[in-house]
């Protein structure tokens, strides 16, 4: 019989997205035109209710505002207002909308009416635009749990102010993408996948590797791939976006999964064993599946009760090995990328029975069916099995080789008599010492059973 035991062993990832577009559900208290393209909204400050307004060149700016009111005061600060003595900005009004048109970057704007104001702040992108010029892999993280950037880029912090005067960043969004082999589970196999993900923190001062934040897990690169930056989705909104390339990047990290199956002869006594604990000879077949040829070497070893060193040492994907003496077993399987310093282990515990062997001494064959009518042997951890059944004049009558079967009390198709019959029982436990058990069964019967089915001895 077979019995199925999975260990496996991985990460799960998720894609992170981000957007420098507001969201649908949300309010434009101020409408900003003009510059090169549409301006963006860059940031909603809900808390603070300020927006934030890229806008790609000043020529042509002009923020609206529409109320109720045919009559607005436009007013505009540096770095916090000034409500008791506000600088004020001259507009044009039509109807119940103002427009103002000398916008200047680095300011925040305001229309005063009333507690409840609202804020708009202006940045000219076009002075901030990311350029990159020099893009590679830096050496300040290992390799084999993640990867980071360095490299030469105008990335100057574009920041607005609070109408509480506290200054605030704009987050950019940037997108990195490579080739690298996710796990399928359903099919135990690796599979390509390009990877695309953004994240709105500096391309050189992140580590990009799997984490259990969503929007901060990168999948480990598990192939040679290309890796590209592109940025920002600012820079992609006005058309002016700019991408850095390392076109080969030699892979470094390890992934391992592993499977574990184990086939048995017979269940013995022990059907219910705690698991990781099966009775010999068992029959294992272990399965590791790595990212080759990345991971270029996979190492199996088992050690037997505490040993320091392997019992068995096998270079494959592949280990089929037979369990047949008694004791503890650790089973690891190692796996390494073709530099030798990334390295992936699991490991696996498994348990060998003592030999056990119990004889009935007396069965009730065609009595009472599926109750006592089987002359079997109670087992556990038993090999190379051997059984014969014999009459009081030697004639054998019965021969089984499988401990989980045993003699109906029959012979040529009949019942046997009610009597002695006598058993020869050898096999070998799993100390590898070979056993020999004789005795004597007895057969009982009852005088319904049918006599016509009797063998005369």
């Amino acid at each position: 019989m077979f019995m199925e035991i999975s260990r496996r062993f991985h990460l799960l990832f998720a894609i992170l997205s981000l957007t420098c577009t507001l969201p649908a559900q949300q309010i434009e208290y101020y409408k900003v035109t003009g510059g090169k393209g549409t301006p963006v909204l860059a940031d909603d400050n809900s808390n603070n209710r300020i927006q934030v307004y890229l806008v790609h060149g000043m020529e042509n700016v002009q923020i609206s505002y529409t109320s109720s009111s045919t009559s607005h005061q436009w007013c505009r600060y540096r770095t916090r207002p000034d409500l008791n003595n506000p600088e004020r900005v001259s507009a044009e009004q039509n109807g119940t909308t103002s427009t103002i048109t000398d916008v200047e970057d680095g300011y925040g704007y305001y229309v005063d009416e009333g507690s409840m104001r609202r804020y708009v702040w202006i940045i000219d992108y076009g002075k901030y635009a990311f350029d990159i010029r020099r893009f590679d892999v830096s050496q300040e993280i290992d390799e084999c749990v993640g990867i980071r950037f360095e490299g030469d880029a105008d990335l100057e912090d574009m920041i607005y102010y609070t109408p509480a005067g506290a200054p605030e960043k704009v987050k950019r969004v940037f997108e990195l993408s490579y080739e690298t082999l996710i796990w399928d589970d359903a099919t135990k196999s690796f599979s390509p996948e390009r990877i695309s993900k953004t994240f709105d923190t500096h391309p050189f001062a992140t580590s990009f590797m799997p984490s259990s934040s969503p929007e901060r897990n990168f999948p480990l690169i598990l192939t040679d791939t290309e890796i590209t930056l592109t940025g920002d989705m600012f820079a992609r909104h006005f058309g002016v976006e700019k991408s850095a390339t390392i076109p080969f990047y030699e892979a470094k990290a390890v992934e391992l999964y592993c499977d574990t199956a184990v086939a048995f002869y017979g269940t013995g006594i022990d059907a219910d064993a705690p698991e990781g604990e099966l009775q010999a000879p068992a029959y294992v077949t272990f399965r590791a599946y790595a990212n080759v040829p990345v991971a270029s070497l996979i190492t199996w070893k088992i050690f037997k009760d505490e040993n320091t060193s392997p019992d068995v040492l096998f270079n494959a994907e592949e280990l089929v090995y037979t369990f047949d003496r008694e004791g503890k077993y650790k089973i690891t399987v190692e796996t390494s990328n073709r530099s030798g310093n990334c390295t992936e282990e699991n490991s696996f515990d498994i348990s060998i029975t003592e030999t056990f062997m119990e004889i009935p001494n007396a069965f009730s064959p065609g009595v009472t069916p599926g109750i006592n009518d089987i002359f079997r042997v109670r087992y556990k951890s038993v090999m190379n099995f051997r059984g014969s059944i014999f009459n009081r004049w030697g004639t054998e009558l019965f021969r089984w080789t499988d401990p989980s079967q045993g003699w109906d009390g029959k012979y040529g198709g009949k019942y046997v008599p009610a009597g002695a019959y006598y058993y020869l029982i050898e096999y070998t436990g799993t100390d590898g010492r070979r056993r020999v058990k004789k005795g004597d069964v007895n057969v009982f019967r009852t005088r319904r059973t049918d006599t016509k089915t009797d063998i005369v001895e």
